[in-house]
């Protein structure tokens, strides 16, 4: 009895003391996103009613034991047990490592010999692994190692990949770039040389080269290492300074070097060019150092370019040469130059540049006269000269001589009116002009235009007289005359040999009752260049006459005047006792003896006229006229 009541006790013993304790393991605490991990129970605790996992501090406890992690980062698990009233937990900080996995950072550098320098600058992993593409055992390196150089069989194109591993982890992104092996190191590409700054001893001259970021590049200038440069993939400009360039010839070569040793020189023909420009009487000269041409590949030089205010401006095919005289110079004007020297090769063309100078020309030479010197009436009380002169030098006055008097204009104009003028003769005109230069020019030669005249109106006719067109060149073509009508409008066109100064116009009679008349000379018809005499206006008497008798079915039918330059017209006739028998406004309609249907009486009968000529001129008459059957 007393052993059953000790196994009874010993069991509630044992079951009131029975506790939960937590405990957990997972197969994997460091990877790269997406990571799944899975976890374990350690715990001892029997039976437990509960076990739960917080696997972020977004998600309450859940039962599974596996989950994902999809973005890099620490995590912390939490694990709960639960046995009866008894619980435990245990939390691990940052137990979870997820990792990211870019693309590792590497570089590829060429040597010659087929032979490829990879260089992993990358610190994200721990280690590298390259697969050089050519089937070759894959590489490892371990983070901040020196660059691995591996060599190839053939140039064929290939590609280098790089894969990252985390260790712990053995997990990492990859990167690849495609290459193609060379055999031997390119020569550097030159593009240009300018002479930026000539001076004895603050001399600058630019040099413009490709680079590879592949190979160093070494410069040498004539024949000394002056300093190194890594290469950038692109063109750059490598400065030189505080050179002699007024007096010494640079010659400048390039060595390149790759990561294996190996370099290349170029040649050193490339060498800059310093001008300088003496300002002569009209003559800008230039002259530049003579061109080294010791080590000049055979048919590479092109051309020697003279280049003035930016353009293009002369082509010189001699190397040897090192002067060139400007003489199409102008006085005053500025004049920029620079001279490049042009090689072709076969990685392009080269240009060594000089630097450029600015002058001022001079020139004491007297300008050239005044050109197509000529003149026209240009109203009835002006006449118009005109002329081409240079634009430059700028002119500051003109000299005019008017009939042997001289008039000074101050301005710049090519032409000048004459005006406030009485043309009753001809006028001639001599033109010079002065430049900014101080310098006159020698006097054009005269102009005159033609002066028209006349004898006068006779028996309907009109005699017309007009002097010689006067031009420097005496090379116009002749002569026409124009008859005006009242706006000046020519309506008529007369053509004149030339050496003919008078014309008679017989038709004036029956044209119009004032003649207006000019003198056209045709200069340069291609160019519709003309000069035009002073006008003419000769005005006619206008005229009626009238009979002092009319016999109806007779001799005269009608009784009417005859007349010239009529525009109005109005005629009454009357009876001797003052009636009116006949009324007209038509000078064309006459009365015919009639009134009021019937014959009119023989005798006397009288005559009143009012007319106006074409003039405007007023005109009133009145008469007798016998009436005869």
């Amino acid at each position: 009895m007393k052993f059953f009541v000790l196994i009874l006790s010993s069991f509630f013993y044992l079951h009131t003391y029975i506790y939960a304790q937590a405990c957990f393991t997972a197969d994997k605490v460091r990877g790269c996103a997406p990571l799944t991990i899975n976890v374990a129970n350690c715990s001892p605790t029997p039976n437990p009613t509960l076990v739960a996992y917080k696997y972020t501090e977004a998600e309450g406890f859940v039962t599974r034991t596996t989950n994902t992690y999809t973005n890099p980062g620490l995590y912390s698990i939490t694990q709960i047990v639960q046995i009866l009233t008894s619980g435990d937990s245990i939390r691990r900080t940052n137990y979870i490592q997820v990792l990211p996995s870019p693309p590792p950072i590497f570089q590829i550098k060429y040597c010659s010999a087929r032979q490829i320098s990879v260089f992993i600058p990358d610190n994200t992993y721990e280690q590298y692994q390259i697969n050089w593409g050519d089937g070759s055992a894959i590489q490892t390196t371990l983070r901040g190692s020196l660059s691995v150089l591996h060599t190839y069989l053939t140039n064929a194109p290939v590609s280098i990949s790089v894969t990252g591993q985390y260790i712990p982890g053995n997990c990492g992104g990859t990167n690849a770039q495609i290459v193609n092996p060379i055999n031997d190191l390119p020569l550097p590409y030159i593009k240009s040389l300018v002479t930026n700054v000539r001076g004895v001893a603050n001399g600058k001259i630019d040099m413009i080269l490709d680079t590879d970021a592949s190979f160093q590049y070494e410069f040498l200038v004539n024949g000394a290492s002056e300093s190194t440069i890594n290469g950038t993939g692109t063109t750059i400009t490598k400065t030189f300074e505080n050179l002699n360039t007024t007096n010494l010839t640079y010659c400048f070569a390039v060595k390149v070097k790759d990561n294996c040793g190996n370099e290349l020189t170029s040649g050193n023909y490339f060498c800059n060019l310093n001008l300088r420009v003496s300002v002569l009487d009209n003559i800008n000269k230039l002259e530049w150092n003579i061109y080294p041409t010791a080590n000049i590949p055979a048919n590479t030089f092109q051309q020697y370019v003279i280049y003035r205010n930016g353009q293009a401006f002369k082509l010189i095919n001699d190397i040897n040469t090192q002067i060139f005289d400007d003489d199409n110079v102008i006085c005053l004007a500025n004049y920029c130059y620079s001279v490049g020297i042009e090689f072709l090769s076969p990685l392009g063309t080269f240009v060594s540049q000089s630097n450029q100078v600015c002058v001022q020309a001079f020139s004491t030479i007297a300008p050239p006269s005044p050109a197509n010197f000529n003149s026209t009436v240009f109203t009835d009380r002006s006449i118009k000269i005109d002329w081409n002169v240079p634009t430059q030098p700028p002119i500051t006055s003109f000299e005019i001589i008017k009939n042997g008097q001289s008039i000074i204009y101050n301005n710049i104009s090519q032409n000048i009116l004459d005006s406030d003028l009485s043309i009753t003769k001809q006028f001639c005109y001599d033109v010079r002009y002065t430049n900014a230069c101080n310098q006159t020019s020698a006097f054009s030669g005269l102009t005159c235009p033609v002066y028209l005249s006349s004898n006068g109106y006779q028996e309907g006719k009109i005699q017309l007289n007009w002097t010689d067109y006067v031009h420097p060149a005496n090379n116009f073509q002749g002569y026409i005359i124009e008859k005006l009508d009242e706006n000046g409008t020519p309506y008529d066109a007369i053509p004149i040999n030339l050496g003919t100064n008078t014309y008679l116009d017989e038709d004036a009679l029956i044209d119009r009752q004032g003649m207006r008349y000019r003198i056209k000379v045709i200069i340069d018809i291609a160019n519709n260049i003309f000069s035009y005499s002073n006008s003419l206006t000769i005005k006619q008497k206008f005229r009626l006459f009238f009979p002092n008798a009319f016999v109806p079915n007779g001799v005269n039918n009608t009784f009417a005047p005859k007349g010239l330059f009529i525009k109005k017209f109005k005629m009454v006739v009357y009876d001797r006792l003052g009636e009116i028998l006949f009324t007209s406004q038509d000078i064309e309609q006459g009365w015919d003896g009639k009134h009021k249907g019937a014959d009119a009486n023989n005798g006397t009968y009288v005559y009143v006229v009012e007319a106006e000529s074409t003039l405007g001129e007023k005109f009133e008459k009145q008469g007798t006229f016998v009436l005869i059957r």
